[in-house]
Formats: C-alpha cells, structure tokens, sequence
C-alpha cells in the first residue's frame, strides 16, 4: 500500500520558521538593548555637563558676591567717583582669577573665567559702575556666556584624546 501525503506544512518547515523567528526576537532585543544603553550614556554626559554649568555658574555667582561687597566697601572709602574708578585697580592688582580693563567706551572692566568642563569656560565680564540717585548698582553684567577653551581644543587638534574618549577630525 502507498503512503498518502497531505498537502500540510511538514514539521521541518515549521522548526527552521520558528527559529528565524527566535534569530529575528533575540537581534530586535539586542539592538532595543544597545538603544537603550546608548541613550542612557548620551542622557548620564548631558546631566554630567548640566551639572557642571550650574557649578560653575555657582561659583561665577560667588565671585560676583565678592566683588560686590568689595566695591561696596571701596565706595565708602572713595570721596569722589574719580577716586572710586581709580581704586579699582588697586582694589584686584593682587587678585590673579580678575582682571581688570577697560571697555572700547573707556569704562573699566573686571572679568573673570571659570572652567565648566575641560573644553569649556564660563566668562564673565562686568562694567564697574559709579552709584548715583538713579542706578544704585555697582556693576552691570556685560558677558556672562560658555566659550570653548582653546587649550583644550588645540590640544585635540594636535591628535590628544577628548574628555569622552573621542577624536576629532579636522581638514
């Protein structure tokens, strides 16, 4: 007698369709997971470098403070403006984290940098100001911003290593 043959999947077929379907399950998970670990990483350097901005902007905010009450009590040993604008120098001659300056309108200028990260500063400049009746402040803020530092990024340029490990590429 001959063996009949019905017309359904053999049980072979149905092994090598189960397991393409397990190689497709298990390099979806694999690339999900490597997704997700990339994410957390990238997520982990930007809290890292937020954090690292408001520490710096922390400490930019201490020497402010300082200067503020520096100023304060050379106003009220200053008879004149004159006096007031030609102490400043004197006021943060020893002080090797200020400068002071002059601004392209002639008005002195304190300024000040303060490391982020390793490629990156906070600089902050301010206008030193003379109080009179209608503006009590003794400076105004003229820069307050995040720069490259070139030290670091002439470094990288050179072939060095990054703060993440990585290269840049330059032409």
């Amino acid at each position: 007698m001959e063996k009949k043959h019905s017309g359904g999947i053999n049980i072979g077929t149905s092994s090598i369709l189960v397991t393409f379907v397990l190689l497709a399950l298990v390099t979806f998970a694999a690339l999900s997971y490597m997704s997700a670990r990339s994410d957390y990483v990238l997520s982990k350097e930007h809290a890292d470098r937020t954090a690292s901005y408001y520490d710096a902007n922390r400490m930019a905010e201490i020497y402010l403070a300082n200067i503020e009450a520096l100023l304060s009590k050379h106003l009220d040993s200053s008879k004149t403006e004159q006096d007031y604008y030609d102490g400043v120098d004197a006021l943060f001659a020893d002080n090797d984290k200020i400068e002071v300056g002059q601004s392209d309108d002639g008005d002195k200028t304190l300024s000040y940098t303060i490391a982020v990260t390793n490629g990156q500063n906070l600089n902050v400049t301010l206008r030193v100001h003379y109080p009179d009746v209608k503006d009590d402040r003794l400076f105004l803020i003229d820069k307050w911003t995040t720069n490259v530092n070139r030290e670091w990024l002439d470094k990288v340029k050179e072939g060095s290593e990054g703060e993440s490990g990585t290269k840049l590429l330059f032409q």
